[in-house]
Formats: structure tokens, C-alpha cells, sequence
């Protein structure tokens, strides 16, 4: 009952800043709500054309489309597309996917802090200080940035997980919950949900009891890369077809922060004290706590085992993170192309919101601490972020019939755009589809979300054009038959051009799967597969 309570006072204080926020209908101003708005609208349009995999977003980048969602996260979208279907505004929407984030992230830390440290006053504090990480505020209210905020709450249901199986004896429910826990992470967000896995496996090396053990969470982690294969197999091999890896060769160069802005906090929200317009702070407790287990661990005062590996896995990762933010690493960030995914380096801070929640609750806390003393700790941590209660940035009244219609791609450096293209469209074509050599017309053209048809009548041979962009896994069928596509004329470049002989013949242009999302889309499949099978096998039991 105690448990219970304790999970209502979690909900409640995780909903404390998000009262102003539901208090108007205006909208957030935040640096990345615009883009969330259109991929939002993006994402719901695909789903209603029939994409039970969105991929495609067909009326982007003038109605030339892009394959936004082969490489941007699902579950922040999934979720405000279910709101949009119950009748939600974009932006109302949006305002429910920030709330979600957040009370799953309490819900889910104050879960696996309460299995690790078996203290409730622990616990709770874990999940405070976790919730109100400056960060971790920032990154929902300033950023605006709901798919980092999905991460950040089914990463203590990955360790909530790990930890169980470590504990209990049901083997296969533990596997199955941990490779659902990581499969939710990795479809949240892209590049935070590796460094969190990367957590994650860290964890199970160090706390897993014996090797037996430590097998049964690893084959959780790797169910849950399986499961979640249909979208990161095809995002990392596919990437190669686009200029993600050009963009963001150097950006990471210009966004390390100053090493002092970490450490005191900027409880005036100064822009001396910002970094790229967002405070990168620790946390006044947070710091309290740091510099506290690095004295207690120093000096050996930490008696028990378990609590001596969390403060020292929580510092190894707060200061491996704090270094990577700091210039001296840019030699690693320029060697390892994979950590250039983080674009900056100050996303780490990440990292440093669950390591410090996790040191705290082990040093801030005794078995012994009353209750007034832990609801003073709890209170030092929400109030020295008062400041974020509020978006800093005010309110806005939004267009939402702008960004149901919206022009653009979504990415604010074109990292989505594929080689072949000559860049982002800027305007909308005069005609879907045209004869561009020889003679002939074209009738009867529709454009229903990713299939296109039209009638081709030929006196000649003739070459035509479907102005929408080229990427693996669309084709062309001329009569039923299935005819090359050509998208590298550099009359028509990126575009789908193709031949079709004299006659009449009925054209149809199709979104489809490349062979390396065949491949994955099986792998997930089989997954699921293998789980029922697992569910529905008998237990057996040792004579």
C-alpha cells in the first residue's frame, strides 16, 4: 500500500510542470515543436494511407516526399497519432506526448530504483532527482524534444528489467520484458537509445549475480534488437543513401560547453550560463550529490557492496560523459564515426540525468533517514528548478492547417535528403506526372498516399516522369509488368523517370520494401514468432 501511495506522489509531483502548460490551449514555444508539429501530421497521414510501417512521408518537401520515417523514431509519433484518432489538435497532442514521457519516466525509475535499492525513501528520491534533472526539463519544455523524453523513461524499464531477472526465477518473463523495454528505447529515439544501451549492457556486466544470470539479461538485450530490427537495421544500412553522414561529419566541433556550466547551476536561467539557448547544469542536488559519493567512495565510508558498485557505476558514467562533452575528446569524436550521430556532444548530459539520480538515491539517503529529511532533499531538487516549470519561452498561438499541409522536410539540416537528389524542393511541381521525350499524354493520374496511377497513351517510345523523390523500395509496373526505373538523369535528378514503349498502357507506381528492410521486417517477425512459441509452450519443471 505504502508502494502505492508513493507511485500517486510520483505522478503527482512528475505533473507539476506541465500545469501551466495545459492551463491554455496555446502552444509551447519550444526550438523543435514546429518540427514535431509537421512530422506529427506526417506520421498520422501515413498511417491513415495504410503504412502499418510509416516510412514514407509522400507529401513533404513540396509533394516530392522523403523517407523521413525509415530513419526518425515511431513511438513519440504513435503515440500523438492516437490522440489525433481520439480527436486531438496537433498541438494538443503534442502537450499529452510531453505529459506521457514524463510520468512514464517517473513511473518507470521510482519501479526500478524501489527493485535495486529496496528503500522506499531511496527510491523516491532516485526518481525526484531524476525527474528534476534541469535536463531533463529542459529537454521537454525549452527543446522540446519528446522523442529524447521517451528515451529517457523506458531506460529505468530496461534496467527495471535486467534487475528482476537478476532476482527472479521466471526466466522467460524476464527476457520477454526486458526485449520489449529495449525495443520501446530504441524506437523512441535514435541516437540517445545506443549510448542508453550501451547503459544498459554496462549494467548487466556489473550487477548481474553470475555468469547464468548475466546470460539470461543479455538475451534480453538481444531479443529486444531483434524485435526492434524493422526499424534500426534499415536506418543504419540505408543511411548511407542520404547525407546524414556529410552533415554531420563536423557539427559536433561547435557544441561542447564549458566545463563550469555543468557544475554550478543556473538557477536565473542566464544566457552566460547556456549553451546553444538551453542551460546544461547538473542540478544544484545533484552536484550535492556528486561531489558526495566521490568523498564517500574515497574515503571507503559506503559499507554496503551493493550500494558501493551504484555509486561507483553512476560516477564512471557521469564523469565518461562529462569528458566526452568537453573539448579534449574531440579526437575521439573525430575518430568514431558512430558517436557523430549525437550531433552534440551536450545530449550526454542524458547519461548524466540517470547516473546522478542513481548516486544520489544511494548516498543522499540512509536506511535510517526520516521521512521529514527526505521530503527536504526532495523539495531542495524540485525547487532549484522552479525555473523550468514554465516554458521559458512563452506561448504560441500555431496554425495547425500550416503544418498538416506543411512544405518542407523536417530536418533542420537536411540529414534525410537522399545523395541523388538535387536538394530540397522549393516549390510544388506544376504536374505529378509528365512525358518528358517523345510524344505521347498522360490521363486518368491520381496520387493516393504511396501508390500513383495514370495512363500512358504513346505514339512513340516515350520516357516519363512521376515527380516523386527516389528511394529503394519504390517501383514501377507497366501493364502488371514490372519496368527499371531511372533517377539519376541530371535533367530529372532524384526524380522517377522510366521508359515506356508506344501504346496505351496502364502505369502504377508503388512504395514498397528494399531488400535490407525484407530483412529486417523478418527478423522482427520471427521474433514474435519465436515469443509466441515461447508463451505457449509448457514450463518445465525440474523432478
Amino acid at each position: 500500500m505504502k508502494s502505492f501511495k508513493h507511485y500517486i506522489l510520483v505522478i503527482a509531483i512528475s505533473a507539476l510542470p506541465f500545469l501551466s502548460i495545459f492551463a491554455t490551449p496555446l502552444a509551447p514555444h519550444t526550438h523543435d515543436s514546429p518540427v514535431h508539429y509537421a512530422r506529427m501530421a506526417a506520421y498520422y497521414k501515413a498511417l491513415s494511407e495504410g503504412q502499418i510501417l510509416p516510412r514514407w512521408a509522400g507529401e513533404l518537401n513540396y509533394g516530392y516526399g522523403m523517407p523521413l520515417f525509415n530513419f526518425i523514431y515511431h513511438v513519440p509519433y504513435l503515440v500523438t497519432s492516437l490522440v489525433i484518432a481520439l480527436g486531438g489538435g496537433l498541438v494538443f497532442s503534442f502537450k499529452i506526448s510531453m505529459l506521457v514521457s514524463f510520468l512514464l519516466s517517473g513511473i518507470f525509475m521510482y519501479m526500478f530504483a524501489l527493485r535495486f535499492f529496496k528503500h522506499e525513501g531511496k527510491a523516491f528520491i532516485t526518481t525526484v532527482l531524476y525527474q528534476f534533472a534541469p535536463f531533463h526539463l529542459v529537454d521537454l519544455v525549452v527543446r522540446g524534444d519528446i522523442a529524447e523524453g521517451y528515451a529517457l523513461a523506458f531506460l529505468p524499464l530496461v534496467l527495471f528489467g535486467l534487475q528482476r531477472g537478476f532476482e527472479e526465477k521466471n526466466t522467460r518473463y524476464n527476457i520477454l520484458l526486458t526485449g520489449f523495454a529495449v525495443t520501446l528505447l530504441i524506437t523512441s529515439h535514435n541516437a540517445i537509445s545506443l549510448v542508453f544501451f550501451t547503459v544498459a549492457v554496462l549494467y548487466s556486466v556489473v550487477f548481474a549475480p553470475d555468469n547464468r544470470k548475466l546470460f539470461v539479461a543479455w538475451a534480453g538485450l538481444g531479443l529486444g534488437l531483434m524485435l526492434s530490427a524493422f526499424y534500426w537495421l534499415p536506418a543504419l544500412i540505408e543511411r548511407k543513401y542520404t547525407y546524414g553522414d556529410l552533415f554531420m561529419k563536423e557539427m559536433y566541433a561547435s557544441h561542447f560547453a564549458p566545463f563550469f556550466n555543468f557544475l554550478l547551476p543556473n538557477l536565473t536561467n542566464s544566457e552566460a550560463m547556456q549553451t546553444g539557448g538551453i542551460t546544461v547544469s547538473f542540478g544544484l542536488v545533484q552536484v550535492i550529490a556528486f561531489i558526495t559519493a566521490i568523498v564517500l567512495l574515497t574515503r571507503t565510508y559506503i559499507r554496503d557492496e551493493r550500494e558501493k558498485k551504484a555509486v561507483a557505476f553512476g560516477l564512471f558514467l557521469t564523469l565518461g560523459a562529462l569528458f566526452l562533452m568537453q573539448p579534449v575528446s574531440k579526437f575521439l569524436w573525430a575518430g568514431i564515426p558512430i558517436l557523430r550521430m549525437f550531433q552534440f556532444p551536450w545530449r550526454l548530459l542524458n547519461v548524466v540525468v540517470f547516473a546522478l539520480a542513481f548516486v544520489g538515491g544511494a548516498v543522499l539517503v540512509k536506511k535510517k533517514t526520516t521521512i521529514l529529511t527526505t521530503g527536504i532533499i526532495a523539495a531542495a531538487a524540485i525547487l532549484s528548478v522552479i525555473v523550468f516549470f514554465r516554458p521559458p519561452l512563452g506561448m504560441d498561438t500555431i496554425d495547425e492547417k500550416y503544418f498538416w499541409d506543411y512544405p518542407l522536410n523536417t530536418t533542420y539540416f537536411g540529414e534525410t535528403d537522399v545523395i541523388w537528389s538535387a536538394g530540397p524542393a522549393g516549390a510544388y511541381p506544376v504536374s505529378q506526372f509528365e512525358v518528358i521525350e517523345g510524344r505521347g499524354t498522360i490521363s486518368d493520374g491520381q496520387k493516393k498516399g504511396t501508390t500513383h496511377t495514370f495512363t500512358v497513351t504513346a505514339e512513340t517510345d516515350v520516357n516519363v516522369v512521376d515527380r516523386t523523390q527516389y528511394f529503394p523500395g519504390w517501383r514501377v509496373t507497366s501493364d502488371g509488368q514490372k519496368i527499371p526505373i531511372q533517377f539519376q538523369d541530371q535533367n530529372w535528378r532524384g526524380l522517377i523517370t522510366f521508359r515506356v514503349p508506344s501504346g496505351t498502357h496502364s502505369i502504377r507506381v508503388m512504395w514498397g520494401e528494399s531488400p535490407v528492410r525484407r530483412v529486417a521486417e523478418a527478423i522482427t517477425a520471427l521474433s514474435l514468432i519465436g515469443i509466441g512459441i515461447l508463451l505457449l509452450s509448457p514450463n518445465r519443471r525440474k523432478k
